[in-house]
């Protein structure tokens, strides 16, 4: 991978992202716990966890630095957020719960999705352990340093080096940076878009944009107005 360079710059579609991660969650039933570790305590898997976590880290290394700027990943290994918590309740109630809120703030950190999240780690991680035996792994990497493949292949790396204290991750990913598609001169780095989120009246709110309701019925009168007009 030669030399690393301090700074991670990201490439225009990098910085057309919204500062907000990709999260993930995974899993697993009392019976798939007792494979992996038949005999081991808790302590022991999240300490499995973190070593894979960091290992993983060294070669995906822009996600465990943190946002210089929009178009600037700054590679200070700082490293990732690791949280570990216990639910006292089964897994099931929380998978079939019919609040996809409540799903949200059982399984990931809080505040670390669906939001603006320039200031904190560009991988966080928790594994949360159920009543009955049963974990959940969630993970949330950052869309601006990589996309839905560069987290497959992160996870991959991740899991397997989980599964063997002593395996390695034998092909080391490479990172074009902004040598494919750079910022556009002499305009230079997109500015940062950005969630919005809070309370807009009047607005109806989705993740990724706002619609004034008002606004939109004057329009649709218009339309249908000048297509009776026409017809």
């Amino acid at each position: 991978m030669g030399v690393l360079s301090r700074l991670h710059k990201l490439c225009l579609p990098g910085q057309a992202f919204t500062p907000s991660p990709i999260p993930l969650v995974f899993l697993y039933s009392k019976q798939q716990v007792d494979t992996i570790f038949p005999n081991g305590p808790k302590q022991q898997l999240s300490k499995f966890l973190e070593i894979s976590l960091s290992k993983t880290l060294t070669c995906y290394y822009p996600w465990a630095g943190r946002l210089k700027d929009n178009a600037t990943v700054e590679c200070n290994d700082v490293g990732a957020e690791y949280f570990e918590v216990q639910i006292n309740s089964p897994m099931d109630e929380v998978v079939h719960h019919s609040d996809s809120r409540i799903k949200d703030m059982v399984t990931f950190p809080q505040g670390a999705t669906w939001g603006n999240c320039t200031d904190r780690a560009l991988a966080i991680a928790q594994l949360i352990h159920f009543e009955c035996g049963e974990i959940a792994i969630s993970v949330c990497l950052s869309h601006k340093v990589g996309d839905g493949c560069s987290c497959y292949w992160f996870l991959r790396d991740g899991a397997s080096l989980t599964r063997g204290p002593n395996a390695k991750i034998t092909s080391t990913p490479y990172f074009v940076e902004d040598s494919v598609i750079p910022s556009p001169l002499p305009d230079g780095p997109l500015v940062s878009p950005n969630i919005i989120t809070g309370s807009l009246d009047g607005c109806f709110q989705s993740p990724l944009c706002s619609h004034n309701y008002t606004l939109l019925r004057t329009l649709k009168g218009e339309t249908i107005d000048r297509l009776l007009v026409d017809n």
